[in-house]
Formats: C-alpha cells, structure tokens, sequence
C-alpha cells in the first residue's frame, strides 16, 4: 500500500474515534487527497475494514453518477438502520 493511502487509512482511523460514519473523501481531502481512482478506493476501504470489523462500508444513494471517492464511507453497526443500508 501506498505511502498516500496509508496516511488516508489512518486518518480514517482517527476520524472514527470520534464520529459512528466517516465519509472516505473527508479523510483524504484532511491529508490533502484531492482523489482517488475506484480500484483506490476499495484498497483502502477494505484495508479500514480488516482493521476494524465493527465498521461496515456504504454508498450514498442519492446520486448514481457519484464516484466511490465522493459516495463511500464507513459506519459502525449500530449507527444505520438495517432498511437504510446501501452496502458496496
């Protein structure tokens, strides 16, 4: 893994000490990531999970056309309701 997306992966870490959903571009635009490509995304996002398997990956719905780097983020298990969830 990148030097780029283990910073993002501990600012994902950190986030998540204080909050029950941390969107993924919020954790880079803190370290100064702009973007990431999809295949990015999922690295990291998957690497956040392994770490911490309370957390589960969503996708905002709201628009389609969305990347993953705009639409994704993390939650722990109780902080969505089950009818609401978007899973990636």
């Amino acid at each position: 893994m990148t030097n780029t997306k283990v910073m993002i992966l501990d600012e994902l870490t950190k986030l998540t000490n204080d909050y029950h959903a941390v969107m993924l571009r919020r954790a880079a635009l803190n370290v100064g990531v702009k973007h990431l490509k999809t295949q990015e995304c999922h690295e990291v996002l998957n690497a956040f999970t392994k770490e911490h398997p309370e957390f589960k990956i969503y996708q905002l719905a709201d628009n389609p056309t969305a990347s993953l780097f705009c639409s994704a983020f993390v939650s722990d298990n109780e902080s969505l309701p089950v009818a609401d969830e978007a899973r990636v």
